[in-house]
């Protein structure tokens, strides 16, 4: 079940215990000279101020503030479309999906050799995972592939499921919360896609590879594509039941792991033959993952989300999107967004973010689920992707929607020619990196919560309705090697800022209006 929303009394007993605690951290206190426990650095004690009743005025917080301790990353999606975490913060997420290399064998998103072990995996994914935190992010999008899982009708990989598991292992334990996604491209690697066991074909179209610039056009156009949709839909040979059955010894390896925020039902599926896609998502799609939900409802329980998306046709603008709800509760609707050109390595062919996230913000809130965009990106060297992902960003911080990059994994040979990562085969940065890494409001005490970045000046401005609880502002430590200049305004409010975390933490009295501004050093 779900973490309750603390009681007022909890919440008190939870700020009594930060305000009791030390801290690792950095603010314009300790570096005035004056530690977190209201000492000089010599030790002596600094004079008490007299008390008048009033607000203290914003500034540092006298006591440093605890990081606010999570114990699992479990979140809940309230009737207004907002995430809530365990303390009742509004939470908005921020990663990146371990991409391409995890589409063809080992289904791994960093190379470790052909025949990888348990014991290989838990000594690369550690550093793999740790980029992130340095990017400031919180969020892994890990694909899985049914292939690697399910390789033989009914006998399942436990070795393959092991190297996945000790995946979020090594995530979580860097406080990486982490959406379990059966990722399908094109439904099959025969077809130059992934995700699909061969034994749900209908015929055999020959071996795996993944060699075709052009793989997305066989959802149009590949016969074999389309016929396979159609027979999975149809249910036939009950693939549809293995497909459950599939999901149901997935989760019950994965849902009890305190790193798992998710289960996204199924990647970008493509609608077979018919001639109608916003019909077909209406007729087909829709009641497939109001009945998926259900059955991992019945399998799970409340506690994870559960994520669906549209196609990948509507994520690059070449088919209208028209919203859909499936029933159930606890659901992330988790579109994707690309530009068309961009993708492809191509310059910028206009398809613009706003015009796309503003009507899914409001589409999401209205119906009580939260924005995520799935998927967003571009490939390397396409003229115009900085400002595209720039604007990208921007509205996501806007709408305070929730967005994971496609994508961070070292590709030495790459997936039909994509090279979208943020890093290359060696595991250099990128110059996208420069573009994705900046601040962001990541957990909110509060309503109203505003937010955003100006890259050129390195500025970030903020402002909420404080409810007396810890708000967080993510630091990339890569931007924010030293501690940045604050100014706060606010009665009340203090703030601590916590460069080896990567957090700017901010506490004010309920119903104080909060305005923080900083700039990168």
């Amino acid at each position: 079940m779900p973490s309750p929303r603390p009681t007022q009394i909890e919440l008190l007993a939870v700020l009594l215990a930060c305000a009791c605690g030390q801290s690792n951290t950095t603010s314009d206190a300790t570096a005035n000279g004056t530690t977190s426990a209201g000492t000089t650095s010599d030790g002596a004690s600094e004079p008490t101020a007299p008390t008048t009743g009033e607000p203290a005025e914003p500034g540092p917080c006298a006591v440093a503030l605890e990081p606010v301790p999570l114990s699992n990353a479990r979140l809940i999606v309230d009737k207004l479309g907002a995430l809530r975490d365990q303390h009742g913060r509004d939470v908005q997420l921020r990663g990146v999906n371990t991409g391409g290399r995890s589409k063809y064998a080992p289904f791994l998103p960093f190379t470790v050799g052909p025949a990888p072990t348990v014991a290989d995996v838990q000594a690369a994914a550690p550093p793999f995972f740790a980029r992130l935190h340095d990017w400031g992010l919180d969020t892994v999008r890990l694909p899985f592939s049914w292939e690697a899982l399910e390789p033989t009708k009914g006998q399942y990989d436990e070795a393959y499921l092991d190297r996945y598991v000790a995946m979020i292992d090594a995530a979580w334990a860097l406080g990486l919360r982490v959406i379990v996604d059966f990722h399908q491209d094109v439904y099959a690697s025969p077809f130059c896609g992934d995700g699909f066991p061969l034994w749900t074909l209908a015929a055999d179209y020959g071996p795996p590879h993944h060699d075709c610039p052009n793989w997305g056009l066989g959802y149009i156009i590949d016969a074999g594509v389309r016929d396979s949709f159609d027979r999975f839909w149809a249910d036939a040979d009950d693939v549809q039941t293995h497909y459950r059955a599939m999901w149901q010894h997935m989760a019950e390896r994965v849902a009890d792991h305190p790193g798992v925020l998710g289960l996204e039902l199924l990647n970008e599926p493509g609608w077979g033959t018919a001639d109608n896609i916003n019909s077909w998502k209406k007729t087909t799609l829709t009641p497939f993952h109001t009945a998926t939900i259900a059955h991992l409802r019945g399998i799970i329980g409340d506690e994870l989300l559960l994520l669906y998306n549209n196609t990948g046709v509507e994520a690059v603008g070449l088919s209208s999107v028209q919203h859909f709800r499936p029933a159930g509760d606890g659901l992330i609707y988790a579109p994707h967004l690309y530009d068309p050109g961009l993708i492809a390595g191509d310059p910028y062919a206009g398809n613009v973010p706003e015009e796309h996230i503003a009507p899914l913000a409001e589409f999401s809130r209205t119906n009580g689920l939260h924005p995520l965009i799935g998927e967003f990106g571009y490939h390397l060297g396409a003229t115009g992707g900085e400002d595209w992902l720039t604007k990208m960003v921007d509205s996501l911080d806007k709408h305070r929607v929730s967005g994971t990059l496609w994508e961070y994994s070292q590709n030495e040979e790459l997936w039909n020619e994509e090279d979208l990562s943020l890093v290359d085969a060696a595991g250099v940065e990128r110059p996208i990196v420069d573009i994705y890494v900046r601040p962001w409001l990541r957990a909110v005490a509060g309503t109203d919560p505003t937010f955003t970045w100006d890259p050129v000046a390195r500025s970030a401005s903020a402002s909420w309705t404080g409810d007396g609880g810890i708000t967080e502002l993510a630091l990339p430590p890569r931007l924010f090697p030293t501690a940045p200049a604050v100014t706060i305004t606010g009665p009340g409010a203090c703030y601590t800022v916590d460069t080896e975390r990567g957090e700017l933490r901010v506490q004010a009295p309920e119903g104080t209006a909060v305005s923080v501004q900083f700039t990168a050093p």
